[in-house]
């Protein structure tokens, strides 16, 4: 059993790591630490890797990561979306997918953690992988290091590698816009380089 952060569209990496997990756990009672995958993704643009960053509400003293809020005072859904649909329009499956996240950038979610736990959720369903993810009921004492995922991994097809080469190690729904349901059988065999 492993603990794992949360994660905005969890990169390959982190997926890899949960996937080979028999009991993966979410630790939600710890200190929300910023400028994480917490609430952050990268994804490929047109002009290289790009940072979404889902903004959150400052609290006067640290707080649980359960308890983080998302702020809505900018239209951060808007412009991720935007930025989604200019990265990923012409990725052979985004066609297939857009309608599973469009959802998530057009309704409010008051916590961070619900909203990352329902994202989760669809990109295991479109993994075709039973999602054995459980919360922590309490401190679990540390969770798998961030740095872990943020790896190397094996080159997949990317839209626009002859553009920038590949870029290692985006969002999940890089992986799922470029390979579809081979994602699956990729984040199975790959190696971390």
């Amino acid at each position: 059993m492993s603990v794992f952060p949360t994660g905005y569209l969890a990169p390959v990496c982190y997926y890899q790591t949960l996937l080979r997990d028999s009991k993966p756990m979410i630790e939600q009672w710890e200190s929300f630490p910023k400028q994480t995958l917490r609430n952050r993704c990268l994804i490929a643009g047109t002009n290289g890797v790009q940072t979404l960053s889902v903004p959150v509400r400052h609290a006067e003293s640290k707080q649980f990561t359960k308890d983080v809020e998302i702020s809505y005072q900018t239209k951060w859904q808007h412009q991720h979306w935007l930025a989604l649909v200019s990265a990923y329009r012409h990725t052979p499956f985004f066609d297939y997918y857009a309608d599973f996240f469009r959802p998530f950038y057009e309704q409010h979610y008051k916590y961070l953690l619900d909203f990352n736990m329902q994202l989760h959720r669809t990109v295991m369903h479109l993994l075709d992988e039973p999602d054995a993810v459980c919360l922590t009921s309490d401190w679990a004492g540390s969770t798998t290091l961030d740095l872990q995922f943020e790896g190397t991994n094996t080159p997949y097809y990317q839209i626009f590698a002859d553009k920038h080469g590949f870029q290692s190690n985006l969002s999940i729904v890089d992986l799922l816009f470029n390979l579809g349901n081979e994602a699956t059988i990729y984040l199975h065999n790959i190696q971390t380089l």
